[in-house]
């Protein structure tokens, strides 16, 4: 019989090509579905993600779900995923679900990470974007608060993004320094293809005296504006948790 299963999982994306399957590319769906492959019989099996991270894009709390029909019990499928997939994957769980649960249609809360670091580290490289210290804090929150409510991002993504609805509806968007650490956290319904780096790179464009915040807002709004948007580097953003 066959059921579905849920799955919460973490990845350092600095290896693959993002999460959706490509063609000659490794990437985060390809490994899970090959796992699972092995386990159905060599026969197919689909993984559909709350969402389709960028290549370089990293994930603390990624959903999924997949329907498979194996006598095993979660606990088994998820220490077998765990054995056939690369270190850069892990598992935390895998539980059975209700059939009509989606990970990706169902989602209501997605929340997002970026890290910036105020000073070089060789460590933080893959997991930062590593920037000098000159920048005005105050100017990243007055466009911070400019991003919450909803908006028509399309100015603010790639012209790729596969829907033609732009509007999402942002709950959260903060700046937050710890020492040497400057992190920007944003909750939203849903995201489009680049939205939170191009958010973060003009931002902190702004930040650097490149523009105003009201040039910042004038995107958002729809307005001319004097701002180039620019994308911030996949390494420092993380998809740290979906709410169902």
């Amino acid at each position: 019989m066959v059921k579905r299963y849920k799955i919460l999982l973490e990845y350092d994306g600095s290896d693959f090509f993002g999460w959706q399957r490509q063609i000659q590319e490794r990437t985060v769906q390809q490994e899970l579905e090959d796992a699972l492959a092995a386990l159905n019989g060599d026969q197919p099996v689909t993984v559909i993600g709350s969402g389709r991270t960028d290549a370089g894009v990293h994930a603390l709390g990624q959903v999924a779900h997949f329907d498979l029909d194996t006598p095993h019990p979660p606990a088994d499928i998820c220490h077998a995923l765990n054995a056939k997939t690369g270190q850069d994957i892990y598992i935390h769980n895998c539980v059975e679900i209700d059939n009509e649960f989606h990970a990706r249609y169902g989602a209501r809360q997605r929340h997002y990470e970026y890290r910036i670091l105020l000073q070089p580290s060789v460590i933080q490289r893959k997991y930062t974007w590593q920037i000098d210290n000159h920048i005005e804090i105050n100017l990243l929150h007055e466009c911070a608060l400019a991003v919450a409510g909803e908006h028509d991002f399309s100015r603010l993504s790639r012209a790729s993004a596969e829907t033609e609805l732009k509007i999402c509806r942002i709950y959260d968007s903060k700046w937050i320094k710890n020492e040497n650490f400057l992190n920007y956290t944003i909750v939203g319904n849903r995201f489009l293809h680049s939205m939170v780096r191009m958010l973060v790179g003009s931002m902190i464009d702004v930040a650097r005296g490149k523009a105003t915040p009201d040039d910042f807002v004038a995107l958002i709004d729809h307005r001319e504006s004097h701002l180039k948007v620019f994308t911030a580097p996949a390494r420092g953003l993380f998809l740290k948790q979906v709410e169902y």
